[in-house]
């Protein structure tokens, strides 16, 4: 199991997406997530499938959400959203298309970031 592999299970199976899933520091494993895929070779991109997200959309959702509750340069969250920015440049687009696959997974860790 790839590093990228198993920091995506934690954050699924966590209580993020879980009822019964443990406590995480999202921010801790998002930025881990971010650097483990640029660390390796080849990233497995469907990752996820049949699961609420799959690794692009949890990647790309979680990049948008942190652009609206980041802490601030010195806070967790902004390294994290740097981290998941070395993955996914978004370019001239602004926030996740409407209707697209990744809504729920940017939904999801709105919520997260919102309460937390």
């Amino acid at each position: 199991m790839s590093t990228t592999e198993s920091i995506f299970n934690r954050i699924m199976n966590s209580s993020l997406f879980r009822l019964d899933g443990s406590d995480i520091d999202l921010a801790a494993e998002l930025t881990n997530l971010g650097n483990a895929v640029m660390s390796e070779d080849e990233t497995d991109w469907c990752l996820g499938e049949g699961l609420e997200c799959c690794l692009d959309d949890l990647i790309i959702g979680a990049y948008w959400a942190l652009t609206e509750w980041h802490a601030g340069q010195d806070s967790a969250t902004y390294a994290a959203m740097c981290s998941l920015g070395q993955v996914y440049n978004p370019g001239m687009v602004d926030g996740p298309e409407p209707d697209s696959s990744l809504v729920f997974a940017y939904e999801v860790l709105w919520r997260y970031f919102e309460t937390n």
